[in-house]
């Protein structure tokens, strides 16, 4: 079977999270739905938030759409 071409994100792999207007905040997976393609995400003031895997750019958006966060999973983790 084919592994994956991206690491598979996991509970607990720390993440930043990338704000519309260029401001970041440190955030850890606290759940991973989907096979890895929508994850929750805890940021630094305690809220949850939801991301899911873009098929147009495979990259992490806010669930729902529109300008939302963007996410980003750190390198090292796994």
């Amino acid at each position: 079977m084919p592994r994956p071409s991206r690491q598979l994100p996991q509970v607990g792999a720390q993440a930043r999270i990338a704000h519309f207007g260029g401001s970041f905040e440190a955030g850890v997976v606290v759940a991973v739905h989907d096979d890895g393609r929508r994850l929750e995400v805890r940021g630094e003031g305690g809220e949850v938030l939801e991301f899911v895997l873009s098929r147009a750019t495979a990259r992490f958006v806010a669930a729902g759409g529109g300008q939302g966060p963007r996410l980003e999973l750190v390198a090292g983790n796994g």
